[in-house]
């Protein structure tokens, strides 16, 4: 007997929210905006926001707009 296994749906696709992305403009992003906003980007790559991090840090992200977003937001996080 072979098992089937029935397809999952997607995850939602996050989007930012409006007092995100003024934030985000005003260059007033907190430490948690910031988080939100990495876990949004990486997950556009298929990423957790911890996979994201450290493949930021290790220069291993792809060299996309995408990827060097990521790195400049990973840049800003307090250590």
């Amino acid at each position: 007997m072979v098992a089937t296994t029935r397809p999952t749906s997607p995850e939602p696709k996050l989007e930012p929210s409006p007092e995100l992305l003024a934030a985000l403009e005003e260059g007033t992003l907190t430490q948690d905006q910031l988080r939100e906003l990495i876990t949004i980007e990486a997950q556009q790559l298929g990423l957790t926001f911890q996979t994201a991090v450290k493949r930021a840090r290790d220069d291993t992200l792809p060299r996309t707009t995408l990827g060097f977003d990521l790195r400049l937001l990973v840049s800003m996080l307090a250590a």
